[in-house]
């Protein structure tokens, strides 16, 4: 393997993750079933920042003594549309752009790629996937491998699809988030028809991210006869984590029944993904939602409503389907695909 250092990151709206592997390392916990340990990590606040370059820049004089001179190659999943690697952020007021980052620190052409994030969470469940970073609803029986799906509600939703290649994932970016939502019976056509009165547009990201379990908790609150979360001066930004744990606690009625109409959603969400890419691979969960909602997950009817898609119920029954625990996953993610890149 050539010799050098990996840079990775993780770059969101709220903070920046930097990890420096060594390549050596990371294919040796890979192989031995271990999750990766980056040599130096660091986290970084995003917003204080004007850009990712006075970050990295930050980051490598800080481990200038580590480094030694050595070749860089690195890989940054960004929260947003990559196109000629270059990428303008969804949730901060950045343009990153992969040549600009190689000429700022004099490394070669080619040594950086950008990748949407959820490509990069793709990447990390190859390293995740037989090490315990993964909580199976559903384990793989079969011990066949497949293309699998990536759908991950946080702040936003984000999905990838996951093409088989030779036993390993490889993920292909989508923003199949904003494609249009569909509801499933008469209590979701209600609840499309309440969201219509307020958006141009209804997608999927609407209904399965932070600001869409707001949402469905504002449907499913109207006309409540006692009071609910809406009427304690919660900030807005803080009632989604504030809904999650009532249902989990059972300590507000609206609660429980907004994140079980937010499960079945994610369920169909799910379902769909799967018949498109014919997940046989399984389904994967991620981002933030899912690994705190995990007991509720597990006591739902998720499974079930996965399935209901008429003649290809019996394919959908024997898809894994697993939530990833990990939130190095991206970072991880990050760091492999920059080590395939070394190993060509």
């Amino acid at each position: 393997m050539t010799n050098g250092w990996i840079l990775a990151g993780d770059i969101g709206g709220t903070k920046t993750a930097l990890g420096l592997f060594s390549p050596g390392d990371l294919q040796k916990s890979i192989h031995s079933g271990n999750l990766p340990m980056a040599r130096v990590s660091e986290r970084y606040p995003s917003q204080e920042f004007s850009g990712l370059v006075p970050i990295v820049d930050a980051f490598l004089k800080k481990n200038l003594a580590i480094l030694d001179g050595h070749p860089i190659r690195a890989t940054f999943g960004v929260a947003g549309p990559v196109l000629e690697n270059r990428c303008q952020t969804t949730n901060l007021p950045w343009v990153i752009e992969g040549d600009g980052l190689e000429k700022s620190f004099g490394w070669k052409q080619g040594a950086v790629r950008l990748v949407n994030d959820l490509v990069a969470m793709g990447w990390g469940i190859n390293v995740v996937r037989d090490s315990g970073g993964i909580h199976w609803i559903r384990e793989d029986r079969s011990g066949k491998r497949g293309n699998a799906v990536l759908v991950a509600p946080g702040t936003g939703l984000g999905e990838a699809l996951l093409e088989e290649d030779h036993g390993s994932l490889r993920p292909w970016p989508s923003e199949g988030g904003h494609s249009d939502w569909a509801p499933f019976n008469p209590e979701q056509v209600r609840l499309l028809q309440f969201l219509w009165a307020q958006f141009d547009h209804v997608s999927s990201e609407r209904l399965l991210s932070g600001p869409g379990l707001l949402n469905i908790y504002r449907f499913v609150a109207q006309g409540s006869p006692s009071p609910t979360l809406l009427d304690r001066g919660i900030p807005e930004e803080h009632l989604p984590e504030h809904i999650t744990q009532a249902a989990l606690d059972g300590t507000d009625s609206c609660a429980r029944p907004a994140l079980g109409l937010f499960v079945e959603i994610l369920a169909q969400e799910a379902g769909n993904m799967a018949l498109k890419a014919l997940a046989t691979g399984g389904v994967f969960l991620g981002g933030g939602i899912p690994v705190k909602i995990l007991p509720f997950l597990k006591e739902s009817s998720f499974l079930e409503r996965m399935a209901q898609k008429g003649r290809y119920r019996e394919l959908l029954d024997t898809i894994p389907v697993g939530v990833l625990l990990q939130e190095e996953t991206p970072l991880w993610g990050a760091a492999y695909e920059a080590m395939l890149r070394m190993e060509v």
